[in-house]
């Protein structure tokens, strides 16, 4: 059997039916590069007498994809993501080929960054767009993001960003890194982001989470603490939304 089970984003967001596939393991392999973690991922060995191991994404594709297949054959492989495990596209392919390959597969739900957003900000659910990733521009710009903001602001709903995690070649995106590409994005464009609100959201649920509210530009004035970080565009907020930005994500008035 191959299980896919999420552990959120801190051992605290482990579900009863985590801890029990962890604990019918042989084998529980740890995604370390598709998001973050709060704690050391290495202490779910004390939910396990199976052994413990850390993939990269290598070792889920092609080649480490078939072999982590065959062995599910035999084996119960619990393979452990941070946040939900299939908010992300990643580990779709390996799902399919599992499937195809008459391998059971069973999957895990926990938290992921999007439901933690849309619950923890004082924004309506049912005001969320299409989600969107922004990548750092090294080989090519963008626009596809930020023109998928447009089409949620003029349809009046938010747009929640996810930023760039290259965790193998040690880079995740900040808020400001993200709101100078945006805003240059921007000037190439419409021009409709000076204006716009926006929440930087940092480490959601963790000790040390801070979410702040104010004109995408004057972001850059805050301090956050260290990724993972994300962005929320507002489109003009109801007034139960405004309360939450000013109680919540403590805009300033």
């Amino acid at each position: 059997m191959l299980v896919f089970l999420g552990i959120g984003y801190s051992l605290k967001h482990l579900t009863l039916e985590a801890i029990e596939y962890l604990g019918k393991a042989d084998k529980i392999v740890i995604d370390r590069y598709t998001s973050l973690y709060e704690d050391d991922p290495a202490e779910l060995a004390k939910y396990t007498k199976g052994e413990v191991v850390y993939a990269s994404r290598k070792d889920l594709e092609g080649e480490g994809m078939s072999k982590l297949i065959e062995e599910a054959r035999f084996k119960t492989i619990v393979l452990a993501v941070p946040g939900d495990p299939f908010i992300a596209t990643t580990h779709d392919s390996l799902r399919v080929e599992a499937i195809k390959k008459g391998v059971e597969v069973k999957v895990v739900n926990s938290i992921s960054v999007l439901t933690l957003i849309q619950s923890r900000l004082g924004l309506q659910a049912y005001r969320f767009g299409k989600t969107v990733t922004l990548v750092y521009p090294d080989y090519f710009k963008p626009y596809s993001t930020i023109e998928t903001i447009y089409e949620n602001l003029n349809r009046r709903l938010h747009t929640i960003v996810l930023l760039d995690l290259r965790l193998e070649h040690g880079r995740a995106m900040t808020i400001h890194e993200a709101v100078e590409i945006l805003l240059k994005l921007d000037d190439e464009l419409e021009n409709k982001l000076d204006n716009s609100l926006a929440i930087g959201v940092a480490r959601l649920s963790w000790r040390d989470e801070r979410v702040q509210a104010d004109l995408l530009p004057r972001l850059v004035k805050y301090d956050f603490p260290p990724p993972p970080h994300s962005l929320v565009i507002v489109s003009t907020p109801l007034p139960v939304e405004m309360e939450g930005l000013k109680l919540i994500c403590k805009l300033p008035e």
